[in-house]
């Protein structure tokens, strides 16, 4: 197992996940990653549109970068 960080980045903020979760592999941490994008592009009351999920391995390296769709987008 593995720890891994889902930071969520836009351009004039960022949230830092400074738990991080632990996965068996970096192909869960992806899909983990693409599950936020998707939840958060659906979600009504935060325009998340043009943010995206980093995911940031426990060296603070950046593995993968989600972004999020639009919600129409994301539900295809």
């Amino acid at each position: 197992m593995c720890r891994y960080f889902f930071d969520l980045v836009g351009e004039e903020r960022s949230e830092y996940d400074y738990r991080g979760r632990d996965l068996p592999s970096p192909e869960s941490a992806y899909d983990l990653a693409e599950l936020i994008a998707v939840d958060l592009a659906v979600e009504e009351q935060e325009p998340w549109c043009g943010w995206a999920v980093k995911v940031r391995n426990t060296q603070g390296r950046e593995m993968f970068c989600v972004p999020v769709q639009p919600g129409c987008l994301a539900a295809a």
